[in-house]
Order: C-alpha cells, then structure tokens, then sequence
C-alpha cells in the first residue's frame, strides 16, 4: 500500500502533538481549516477517524493513537538525519596565489573580515612570483603586480 501524502501525516503529527488543531496550524503557517482537512483526508485515506472531535478540543482515538508515536519518532529521526547532512556540508575551497611580498602587507591584514563574511569558504594562499597556469588547478586566482601579458587569463586591473 503506497504511503498517503506527507503533508497530511505531518499535519496529523502536528495536531496529535498538540492536541490542537489551532496549534498545529500555528507551527506549519497554515489556517486551523488547512489541518483540518488535512487530517480528514488521512482518515479517509485510511479509513479510520484519527480524533474526536469536540467544540475547541480533539482527542485522539485508539487508531490515532496507535499512529502517533511511529509519526513522532519518524519525524524526529528525519530533523536528526537532516542535521547530521547540514553539518558535514563541504566547505567551499578557494587557493589564491599572490606574492609573497603582497600577502603579508595587504592580504593577511584583511583576511579576518574575509573569514567573517565568508564563514563557508575555506581560503588556502599560494604564494609565488611564478605564473601561475589557472587552468592546471594549482590555484583559482592570482594577484600579480605588472600589466602582463598574462595569456588566456581575465585580467582586473586594481
């Protein structure tokens, strides 16, 4: 038997949680009447009424509450799994080649508020006077003093 949508277990889950179909409305950004005819069609999907509904209250009933727990632990096992992925994100990687000369008056100073504002790229320096072939890999940019020529390379002047 296929699974029924997602979004109509979360809102039952939501709702369960809450016992609240008001609640649950509020932690999605949905309207009360969304989960609610979300829920519905979980139970007709399953063919079982999940709550009771009365005036301002919901109670699960033994359906609902025989599904709510595997739900939960589902949901919480997934933010889990979500989070051990967000955490092990590659850093971007960027090598710069610059004189050696020009790293320590002008690079280094500044590399600090690079770090700040770029948390996510891991910045390695190669420091060379050498031309560097930006193709072989060895770096992504180079800061040269001198007008070149510098061929098949995109020049800025600065």
């Amino acid at each position: 038997m296929p699974l029924p949508p997602l979004a109509t277990l979360r809102a039952f889950e939501a709702a369960a949680r809450h016992l609240s179909f008001k609640r649950a409305a509020s932690e999605l950004a949905v309207t009360p009447t969304a989960i609610s005819h979300q829920v519905r069609l979980l139970e007709e999907t399953l063919g079982v009424r999940l709550f009771d509904r009365k005036p301002r209250q919901v109670t699960l009933t033994a359906a609902g509450q025989e599904l709510y727990p595997t739900l939960r632990d589902g949901f919480a096992g997934f933010a889990v799994a979500i989070d051990r992925v967000k955490a092990r994100k590659p850093q971007r990687g960027l090598t710069v080649s610059v004189l050696a000369s020009f790293a320590a008056k002008w690079l280094l100073p500044r590399l600090g508020g690079f770090q700040t504002a770029h948390p996510d790229i891991h910045l390695r320096l190669h420091t060379s006077a050498e031309t560097v072939d930006l193709h072989s890999g060895m770096a992504d940019a180079a800061v040269r003093y001198g007008r070149g020529p510098f061929p098949g390379m995109v020049v800025q002047t600065l």
